[in-house]
């Protein structure tokens, strides 16, 4: 997902980060830069972060910022 797939204000996931998180039980569900959004290899400072996914697929937690992503978000 890229930056259109989550809200700004409050860091929270969208309705599409919510079904990919489905596709993602016990895992991750990133947030990239829109220009990697479809690529293969993702250099870590594209991502911006992620969200937790239980295993029933559903995203758990707060938004974890990447520290290495070079960005003033909140």
């Amino acid at each position: 997902m890229g930056l259109k797939g989550f809200k700004m204000d409050f860091l929270s996931p969208s309705n599409e980060a919510q079904k990919e998180a489905k596709n993602h039980p016990n895992g991750y569900v990133y947030v990239i830069e829109d220009k990697y959004k479809g690529k293969e290899n993702i250099p870590p400072e594209a991502i911006i972060g992620a969200w937790k996914v239980d295993k029933n697929g559903l995203i758990i937690g707060k938004f974890i910022k990447n520290p290495s992503y070079p960005s003033s978000l909140p």
